[in-house]
């Protein structure tokens, strides 16, 4: 039934039941929670500064590398082809220099590529892209395994560039290794997720 069938049957109509005053809120208690984890900061993290530190020092080794097979390109020449002659005595000396001239150019062909994706792989880094540290790490081990093929291969030269071509092939990778596994640090997991 609605009010207006109540009217007619003599009962009066419901009023509203009455609002209570309005009272205000009480005042809020200070409350503090401490989070169990300290908040992210965007600060880098130590182990971004031993990636690059070891990096950049494996890329001034690579250069010197260079720098000391062209000074001193002709005596390392000549020894690369003395070791291949006394490995090889019935081959012609043009194909030993051929051969030569062919390991050379090929080293210094990887270690430009090695030098410019390890450069792409740290600048991407640098803007927290978490692909780059899996890209760079992949360069690392590439990186480490021409060293140790460039050391296996200039073994006989090392005196011809005053030794530089015995021990920086192995500086350079050792370089490299602290730089890859440095890329795994907790604190670099944490940065990248941010």
């Amino acid at each position: 039934m609605d009010n207006a069938g109540e009217q007619e049957f003599g009962v009066p109509p419901q009023a509203a039941p009455p609002q209570p005053p309005h009272r205000p809120q009480p005042p809020r208690p200070e409350f503090a929670a401490t989070p169990l984890r300290p908040a992210p900061t965007d600060a880098p993290p130590r182990a971004l500064t031993v990636v690059r530190s070891a990096w950049i020092g494996s890329f001034a080794v690579l250069i010197g590398i260079g720098a000391a097979t062209a000074l001193e390109l002709t005596a390392v020449r000549d020894a690369l082809e003395s070791a291949l002659s006394a490995e090889r005595p019935g081959t012609a000396h043009r194909d030993i220099a051929d051969t030569v001239s062919v390991t050379l150019l090929g080293c210094a062909s990887a270690a430009a590529l090695l030098l410019v994706a390890g450069l792409i792989c740290l600048h991407l880094l640098s803007g927290r892209r978490s692909a780059a540290r899996l890209a760079l790490a992949v360069v690392g081990l590439v990186s480490v395994a021409a060293a140790i093929v460039f050391w296996s291969l200039m073994v006989d030269a090392g005196e011809a560039s005053g030794g530089v071509l015995e021990w920086a092939p192995l500086v350079y990778a050792g370089l490299v290794i602290i730089g890859v596994a440095a890329l795994f640090a907790p604190g670099m997991s944490r940065w990248l997720r941010h």
